[in-house]
């Protein structure tokens, strides 16, 4: 139970300790297959600031990184330091992640195939996972 007596969603630890893992290795990635509401993603799972990292190139690389984009480029790790001094603060925070983040995405439930660079999600929005890559089925 919360503070406010509310229930508390129940968590994977199995997928708690692997985005801690990615967390503390920041050149770390674990392909992974996660099931959501919105159907199956497939990627790269890293940490918030492996994440943020790659934020930066892809909004600098769309935009030029000039001036006005430059702060959009950097708008992922001004984000994540808020929010980690925010965890920090006395009585708040339970160090659990609260979002996933992927990159190098398939999204395999949509025709074709769709792709990202990054995709972040809510952990409570995960159903369930895989560990690896989608393989193709062989022809029966």
């Amino acid at each position: 139970m919360s503070e406010s007596g509310a229930a508390l969603p129940p968590i994977d630890a199995h997928l708690e300790i692997l985005l801690r893992l990615v967390d503390a290795q920041p050149e770390a990635a674990l392909k992974i297959c996660l099931t959501t509401p919105g159907g199956f993603v497939a990627g790269n799972l890293v940490g918030s600031r492996a994440w943020a990292d790659r934020w930066e190139q892809e909004v600098s690389t769309a935009t030029g990184a000039e001036d006005a984009a430059d702060h959009m480029a950097h708008l992922a790790h001004t984000v994540r330091s808020a929010l980690k001094e925010a965890a920090s603060e006395p009585g708040t925070g339970d160090g659990l992640h609260g979002f996933i983040h992927l990159v190098d995405v398939t999204f395999l439930s949509v025709p074709g195939t769709a792709t990202a660079p990054l995709w972040r999600g809510r952990l409570d929005d995960v159903s369930g996972w895989a560990l690896g890559a989608p393989a193709d089925r062989p022809a029966s």
